[in-house]
This record gives structure tokens, sequence and C-alpha cells, in this order.
């Protein structure tokens, strides 16, 4: 088997004998809404694509929805945006509707912090007015010692009944960490329900779930690890975390980057077999890969819809080791210790001000090498047993 870094830009992959079997990814039927080794290659021929190749135009778009006292205004651009959402991301991408499914996940904290529910399970629904009924039930209320059950929540997601051929998208709406990051007063040094978000990320990316963290600022950069910490946990996925400071712009978010994961799903699948061919067969370098991936969507000029974020936070070589040592270590408890403290604003202060909010661009734009690199990673990841230390083929 071949062991390739998920972090490390340099050199080949390495022989390892490590296990990656994995039962099956997904499962085919639909919930209804409710409250509760390889060889090397002599050549090294160049990628090519598999014209024709489809996604089946499906989409799975789960909520993960903080109901902790602050999240009120959160909870209620959801319900005002949630069929403007599903229309939108219809007409982009020329979608049934009934192929969106939208599932939604509650959670709030563990006991004793909070003693009404940890997780509420809706499961996934193609019924806009299902969806629109579960998210109008959702109470902003409790919560204690600022980190709250976003673990637990990770953890169901992980195993919802994910339609099989669909594309697959996680979307945490929070303005906390997840418990054992290190924050100060947390009542847990671990997620009581022993699972570490780390492992669960590396999982959904076996099973082709990307994580977003729609970051409600700015009330999640008053913490001191939890930034760095979530840019980690999406990147493991090939996801992202976007800064939101004004409640009303969520609907905006969801559906650019929704349609963004639709058309990125449909070039996986193109190229999937070639990548994986290439990286574990030919043994070629994922960076070159990656670059041949690139190049080729250039020269056959591949537009994709893209959602960008004007980023709000400073940048600095401290949160760049913190994020990397999050993403590199096997559990929290390791990588806690090792993280250093930021004491200067994360935000910039124009933004933390609420002076000016961050600027949101939607535009179809040629493949960026960022999306070569995302196609190509989640191609891999979805063959391959990922750890703290890369992938190996299952």
């Amino acid at each position: 088997m071949f062991l390739f870094s998920l972090f490390s830009r340099k050199g080949k992959g390495k022989a390892t004998n490590q296990d990656g079997s994995k039962g099956k990814p997904s499962e085919k039927d639909e919930s209804s809404a409710q409250g509760q080794s390889s060889t090397k290659g002599k050549t090294r021929p160049q990628l090519q694509s598999t014209d024709g190749a489809s996604s089946n135009d499906q989409i799975d778009v789960l909520f993960l929805q903080d109901t902790t006292a602050s999240q009120g205004p959160y909870i209620n651009a959801a319900k005002t945006a949630i069929r403007d959402i599903c229309q939108k991301i219809s007409t982009t991408s020329n979608m049934a509707p009934h192929n969106i499914r939208f599932g939604l996940v509650a959670f709030r904290d563990h006991p004793p912090q909070d003693r009404t529910y940890v997780t509420k399970d809706f499961g996934f629904t193609s019924d806009i007015a299902v969806m629109e009924k579960n998210l109008h039930s959702l109470k902003p209320q409790g919560g204690g010692d600022g980190p709250e059950a976003q673990t637990a929540a990770l953890a169901l997601a992980l195993n919802m009944k994910w339609k099989e051929n669909a594309a697959k998208m996680v979307v945490l709406i929070t303005d906390a960490p997840p418990h054992g990051i290190g924050e100060d007063n947390d009542g847990f040094d671990a997620s009581p329900d022993q699972n570490d978000p780390l492992d669960l990320a590396r999982q959904m990316a076996e099973r082709g779930i990307t994580l977003f963290v729609v970051a409600c600022e700015p009330a999640l950069s008053h913490y001191r690890n939890a930034v760095d910490f979530y840019r980690a946990l999406t990147e493991i996925t090939s996801g992202q975390m976007f800064p939101l400071t004004m409640a009303d712009r969520l609907g905006d978010y969801i559906t650019g980057t929704a349609v963004e994961t639709i058309e990125t799903e449909k070039l996986i699948q193109e190229y999937k077999k070639e990548v994986v061919n290439n990286v574990y067969e030919q043994s070629k370098p994922i960076e070159e890969v990656m670059e041949e991936v690139h190049n080729m969507m250039k020269q056959k000029g591949v537009k994709i819809n893209t959602m960008a974020v004007e980023n709000v936070y400073g940048s600095s070589s401290a949160a760049e080791t913190n994020a990397n040592i999050w993403k590199t270590s096997d559990k929290l408890s390791e990588a806690r210790d090792q993280v250093t403290r930021i004491d200067e604003p994360r935000m910039k202060s124009e933004y933390s001000s609420g002076s000016r909010a961050p600027a949101v661009e939607f535009k179809e734009a040629e493949v960026e090498y960022s999306q070569a690199k995302r196609i190509v990673m989640q191609s891999v990841m979805r063959s391959s047993k990922v750890t703290s230390k890369g992938m190996t083929r299952r």
C-alpha cells in the first residue's frame, strides 16, 4: 500500500502495511423527517478525463444548527431563506427539486450544562414545507460553558442515511467551539460521547462528505482556539470555513456553497478513476496530479460557479502552525498541548467592529488551482483510509 500525506507538498508516497479496510459508505434509502496493496507502474502517462461521468444531479445538504440561546438570528435566517435556497440551487444547477434533499440536526450541549437535548435528528427530506416546519420548531435556548455539542452533531451527521450517488455536504452553523480543544471554562476535556471530531472529519472525507463551517462572528473568534481548529477540521474534508457577520446573508452562503459543491462533484466523477490510477497505480506524486488536472481544465476551458468570501481574519505564522497541528494530530488531546496561544484579536478591526461586512462574490469562473486540488484530494480520499499522517489505499 502507499501512504500519501494530505499535508506535505514534498516527495512521493511511502509504502506502509496499514490496513485500510472500511464498511459501506452510505445508505441508499431516504429517511423521513422526524424530531427524534498496490504495485508501481512502469510508465506515467498523462492524466485524462472520463467525459460524460455524472453525479446524477442530486445533492444532500445537511444543516447542523446550534440552537443555544445566542443563535436566534441565524435560526430565523435559515427559516426565511430555505425555500429561496432550494429554488436557486434548482435553477442554477438545472436540478429537479425532488433531487435536492435537506437534512437538519439541531444541537445544544451535554448535561449538566444543558438538560433539554444534546442532539435532535430531523432526517432528510425533499419536501421544502417539511424542512420549513422543522426549522420553525427550533427554539434558541440554553448553553452553559461556551463550548457545545458540535462533536455529537458531527457523529450523527456521519451516520445519516445519505444518498449514495448524491453530492454530500454538511453545513455546521455555530458561534462556539466543541468541547475538548482547550478553551477556558470548558466543562469537559473531551466530548462526553467519546467521539473525536478529527476522526469524524476523516471518516467524512472517506465517504465523500464535505464539511463547511459557517462561523458566526464576531462571537466565534473570541475563543482562543476555535478559528484555527475549524479551519483545520474543514480542510480535512477539503471543505471551507466561512465567516458570517450578518445573519441575513446565511442563505447566500448556503446557496453558493451548494452550487459549487454540485459542480465540483461532477468534476470529481469525471476525473476520479484516472486520478486514483495515477496516484496509486502509477505512483505519481499527488501534487503532480493536481497540476495535471488543473492544466487540463484550463486547456479545456472548464468553468465552475464559485463562491468567494472575503477573509476577515488576520494572518500569522502562529495561526498557520496551529491549524496544521490540529490537522495532523490523531486526536484533540494530542493537539491542544501543542498549539500556541494567540492573544491578539483574530478578526481584522474593521470587521470585528461591525463597520464593514465581508464581501461575498458568486460567479462562473475558470477552475482555480485550489479547486483542482480539492477535486484530486476528494477523489483519492474516497478510495483511501484517511489518517492524520496521510492516506493509504483501501
